[in-house]
């Protein structure tokens, strides 16, 4: 029972998708890496709609591996996003948001779903022109949650009138 404007639904639909991908590629592992942590073979990804004043926060979260924070990192500094002398001084959080930078992709692989080192960097690029936030939380083997944090519109400016006299 959530409206949004159709301006930011229009936006929103390749970021999710790219949401989703990871969620499946990344972080839901194979059937048989589930077992042997003790899950149920079948991943699981909620995705949650929920409305607060003017804002509208969807969130996506898998089961699955979570994000490694140390190789993020890692890659960060190779990719020269990174300095070295940060590596041990910035905070999980920040390191997770490293993920939104161009050209850093922690798959080993490319396939046709991931590891192009585009995605998160697309997704936040059209969150923030819409006014928007996004935040990522992940644990180690019990899975990542992504926020986006939306405005309802984006026709709504806040302003203030003043009139003095007949001005």
């Amino acid at each position: 029972d959530i409206e949004l404007d159709r301006a930011i639904v229009d936006e929103m639909g390749d970021p999710l998708v790219h949401i989703l991908r990871n969620c499946v590629d990344h972080g839901i592992e194979s059937m048989e890496d589930r077992k042997a942590a003790g899950k149920n073979p079948v991943g699981i990804i909620k995705i949650r709609a929920m409305r607060e004043k003017d804002q509208v926060y969807i969130n996506i979260q898998d089961d699955g591996r979570g994000m490694n924070v140390e190789k993020i990192k890692r890659k960060a500094v190779a990719r020269g996003i990174l300095k070295k002398e940060k590596f041990n001084l910035i905070s999980d959080k920040e390191a997770l948001m490293l993920v939104c930078h161009s050209g850093l992709s922690t798959a080993e692989k490319v396939t046709d779903v991931s590891g192009r080192g585009v995605g998160m960097d697309a997704v936040k690029s059209v969150v923030d022109s819409i006014g928007g936030s996004l935040h990522i939380d992940s644990t180690p083997n019990k899975g990542t949650i992504i926020t986006l944090k939306l405005p309802l519109t984006v026709a709504i400016v806040h302003v203030l009138l003043v009139k003095v006299k007949e001005e």
